[in-house]
């Protein structure tokens, strides 16, 4: 079977850099729940999303900067698209970094904004089920780094693997083989899948600062 992929693209602008209209020092909770190594933004970060994305996009991706990669599945047996994504965390520049430091010293936490480094991310699960009463996630697929370029390469790598092959195939071979796999944990499954298929390893949960 194949997959349908949407043509969404990356933006490849890292930073946002238009600022807030409020000049008012952000209150400490406005930062609260800050995402180290995720997608997720805090509140202060969803304010600065409105203002530099406009509303339609800020009110689509509320608490992340996300689209579609490949597209839900409507089959309710076999392999299917549980989740497919590309994400985006933005850095700060121009008026908008200059606003985050005029506040800085009255409220440390902003250096966590000020020092963010943008990246760029894929993340999709496969999963399958069937008549016998199989379920499993069939694959998963995680990769992040601060250089979209690179991004870009696993993308295309990951793109030829779920393009290129039958998936109910791969399900039945694995199946065959789930000796092999069944008795590990998530991590350890999604690795054992990812040395199946000969490709690289997953690679998230970047450190998020500047040094």
């Amino acid at each position: 079977m194949q997959f349908k992929r949407s043509d969404n693209k990356f933006n490849t602008q890292g930073t946002w850099g238009v600022a807030l209209e409020n000049h008012v020092c952000p209150r400490p909770e406005l930062l609260d729940r800050f995402d180290q190594s995720g997608y997720d933004l805090c509140e202060l970060e969803q304010q600065y999303a409105k203002c530099n994305l406009g509303e339609p996009q800020y009110m689509r991706y509320k608490r992340c900067v996300k689209q579609e990669w490949y597209l839900p599945c409507n089959n309710t047996t076999g392999p299917h698209i549980n989740h497919s994504d590309l994400y985006e965390r933005k850095g700060y520049h121009g008026y908008a970094l200059e606003q985050l430091y005029g506040w800085a010293p009255g409220n440390n936490l902003l250096y966590k904004m000020i020092r963010l480094q943008p990246k760029w991310g894929i993340d999709i699960s496969i999963d399958y089920v069937d008549d016998d009463r199989n379920v499993m996630e069939l694959f998963h697929y995680e990769w992040d780094d601060h250089n979209l370029d690179l991004v870009l390469e696993k993308k295309e790598i990951i793109e030829d693997i779920i393009d290129n092959n039958d998936w109910n195939d791969i399900a039945k071979t694995k199946l065959s083989r789930k000796d092999e796999w069944q008795h590990l944990d998530f991590v350890g499954q999604s690795a054992w899948t990812t040395e199946f298929l000969q490709i690289p390893e997953e690679r998230f949960k970047l450190v998020p600062w500047k040094s």
